[in-house]
Order: structure tokens, then sequence, then C-alpha cells
């Protein structure tokens, strides 16, 4: 049985076949490699007792149900801004997307009248919700959203092209307690003005939040972090691979914004903020959507087990296909279990 050795915890695989299984040998270094079948992955943490399955994605969303019945409303003045959605066929939208809304969060958490929910939190409910993938929140799912973090209100938005030259950015409030939705407030630039687009919607956004900024709080957020739309572009990416738990991308592409811009020193901020989650162990890679995520120590041999495969970067290497007598068509089952001193 291979085992694989992290940090004050040992990790065993056992396979658990339902017809019989041929792998290859370098196969067991990655179970996860797809061998020309289904394969399922169950992980099993034992803390001095009999492994536990984790929940399959349909149980983390009954749990997730479950603690949203179980909260009250919202602090007062607690405002949750997820990731903004990219509208339209141009792929350079969707990072584009991540960084606005990453921007607007931390120019609201500017005033003193705002308390912004934390990224962290954010970015695993999303993720427990299957929405980290695109960050997409709506007026149908804000409300959930909203309850999970919570927020009294939600501000959730778009980016989209209007014409050839312009760029629509978008957002409108939700009242989490009310399930309400206010009117869109919007603003509109070229690619290259964006950034003075997110302002002008910042400050109405605070109008409709019935927050009177001091001049202190203003002239903060009328400082532009960048005007390097490749280092803004390289930030959104980073921000897009936070909240799909992937922190050792999100550090590279921060450091590349950084590298692109040495000025923007949100990009460097959050660069030292995501390796420190990484030096703490608190590094949540999501390697089974729907499951939430495992802590620092287990990830950290679960990733060291997938490295071949990578599932943390999306990054993969060639295996047999279907049309390899060496792995013929079968369905296995791989238990992982986890044993802590």
């Amino acid at each position: 049985m291979p085992a694989v050795m992290g940090p004050a915890l040992s990790l065993t695989v056992s396979p658990m076949f339902m017809r019989p299984l041929r792998m290859h040998p370098s196969a067991w270094r990655s179970v996860c490699i797809p061998v020309a079948s289904t394969l399922s992955v169950w992980l099993l943490a034992a803390c001095g007792g009999g492994p536990t399955p984790a929940p399959r994605p349909a149980a983390a969303d009954n749990r997730a149900l479950a603690s949203e019945q179980a909260r009250g409303p919202g602090a007062q003045g607690t405002v949750g801004v997820p990731p903004f959605a990219a509208r339209g066929s141009d792929t350079t939208l969707t990072p584009l997307a991540f960084a606005l809304a990453e921007l607007v969060s931390t120019d609201l958490s500017r005033s003193g009248k705002v308390r912004v929910v934390e990224r962290a939190r954010l970015g695993e409910v999303l993720r427990e919700l299957d929405l980290a993938q695109t960050g997409r929140v709506d007026s149908a799912t804000a409300p959930r959203v909203g309850r999970l973090v919570s927020a009294e209100r939600l501000v959730f938005g778009s980016v989209e092209p209007v014409d050839a030259n312009t760029l629509r950015l978008g957002a409108r409030i939700g009242d989490v307690e009310r399930s309400t939705v206010s009117n869109a407030v919007d603003a509109r630039a070229p690619l290259a003005e964006i950034l003075a687009a997110e302002k002008a919607l910042v400050f109405r956004l605070f109008e409709s939040l019935g927050v009177t900024l001091t001049p202190a709080e203003r002239a903060s957020i009328e400082a532009q972090p960048t005007k390097n739309i490749g280092a803004l572009l390289a930030y959104g990416r980073g921000v897009q691979r936070y909240y799909q738990g992937d922190y050792r991308g999100a550090a590279s592409e921060f450091s590349r914004a950084a590298r692109l811009d040495p000025g923007f020193r949100e990009a460097r901020r959050m660069e030292q903020e995501v390796r420190s989650y990484g030096a703490m162990g608190t590094a949540h890679p999501v390697a089974i959507p729907g499951v939430r995520p495992l802590d620092g120590a287990i990830s950290s041999a679960v990733d060291r087990l997938n490295r071949p495969l990578d599932l943390v970067t999306n990054v993969s290497r060639t295996a047999s296909t279907a049309l390899d007598p060496t792995f013929p068509a079968s369905q296995a089952t791989v238990i992982i279990t986890i044993t802590r001193p």
C-alpha cells in the first residue's frame, strides 16, 4: 500500500475495485489520473478513530443550507462583494471582472461606516456552492450567499462591452434580509480608463448605501492603484485563483502584476497574504467541487499525492486513453485514509 507522509500525519491510499482494474505502476503516485474510466475519489479523515467519509457535493450543499437557515440577519453595515460576472465573448473580461470586484470591495472598506465581509469567508461559501469558478452571483443567488456570509447587503455586478471601445461596469445592491434588489448603478469607460469607471461606481454605491464619506476617505478612494492594464489583468487572475482555492497560482499572478507595475501595492500586499496562507498551512486546494476544503496539513499531503496531475493548478499530463489496452474500461473507487497521530 503506497503511503505519503505529510506534516505530522500519514496518508495511506487503498484501492477498492468495483471491477478488476489493471493500473500501471506510475499511476499510483497520482491516484487522480483518469484511467479511461470514471474515477471517484473519497477523502476519509481519522482523528484517533475510524475513518469518516468526506461528504458528497449534495451533502456539502445541505450543510450550507442548514447553516444558512440557522443564521440570523447580518450585522448592520456589513457588505459582501462577490466577484462580478463577465458578459460577452471576450475572455479578457473574466479576470477584469474579478479584479474590479476586489477593488470595489477594497474601496468600500475605506469607509469607517462599512464593514466588508472577509474574502476568506466569501471564498469558502462560493466554493461550497460551486460558484467560485465563475464567481457569478446574481439576483437569484445573492440572498443565499449573503445569509451564509452574514452580510446585511450584497453588492453584485457585471462587466460587459457596450461597443468596440467602451465597457460598462454595473452593480446592484441586494438587501439580504428582505430579499430585494436595488436599481442598478453603472459607469462606462474605455478599457484604458476602466479604473476611473470603478471609482465612479464606488461613489454611487456609497450614495445608494446612504454613506457620507469624510474628505480623507474620499481622497483615499480616488487614488488609482495602477494604470497598467496588464498588471490589472494579472491581478484579476490572481483574485480568481484565490477564490478557487489555488493559492499557489494566485501568488504567482499577484507577483506578475507587481512586476508589471512595481507601484501596484495592492498586488504586492495580496501576494504576501496568500503566501502567508501557504506558510501557515491554511491553503485549501479544492480537488472535488462541492466538497468543503481540507485543512492545511491534510491538503498539503493530498496536494503532493496529486502533484503529477495537479488538480490545484489544472495542469495535467498525458495519460492513457480508452483505446490503450493497458487500461481497460473500468470503474474504481479510491479511498484515501488520513490518520493523525
